[in-house]
């Protein structure tokens, strides 16, 4: 997960590291479970024989594609994007066959600011806005847990990096 040891900088060391909180993955999970309920009654209302004995196996197909594309994927874009606050960076990474990243030094940060909606609340997660000195501008960082620890290690972090 995050930044291997040999992408870290010589008296760098990982602060924390994130993936998006799992309530991102809330959608995946009912239309996995949609695909559940309808693979069970096409079963339960497939003949055993006949003309139409062949529903159930088009049943168990169309599940393993509807797991495959709406659960698997989506849970493996989530796993492989993560966010790493470092002593001296934030750092993102995303991807599964082609990865992208970015890294913004911690004195280029101006301002960390996050929202929360309800769901967010009930959870602890929230959309962390760190807005950097760089033609990107702000960086969006949706679903982060603890998003007021994460916060405030961050605000401590740039602070530090400023009074240097």
């Amino acid at each position: 997960m995050g930044l291997p040891q040999d992408q870290l900088g010589a008296g760098e060391h990982v602060e924390l590291e994130m993936h998006e909180h799992w309530k991102h993955l809330l959608g995946a999970i009912l239309i996995c479970l949609a695909a559940l309920a309808g693979l069970v009654v096409v079963l339960l209302i497939s003949p055993t024989t006949g003309f139409l004995a062949w529903l159930d196996t088009i049943g168990w197909v169309a599940f393993a594609g509807v797991v495959l594309i709406f659960g698997v994927w989506p849970a493996l874009e989530w796993w492989n994007r993560t966010y790493t606050l470092t002593n001296r960076r934030l750092a993102t990474r995303r991807g599964i066959v082609r990865r992208s990243g970015r890294d913004i030094p911690l004195e280029r940060i101006n301002d960390v600011a996050f929202d929360q909606g309800l769901l967010d609340r009930m959870v602890g997660a929230g959309t962390l806005r760190v807005s950097a000195a760089s033609e990107e501008g702000t960086v969006v960082l949706r679903d982060i847990p603890h998003i007021h620890q994460v916060s405030l290690r961050m605000n401590e972090l740039v602070r530090e990096t400023g009074a240097h």
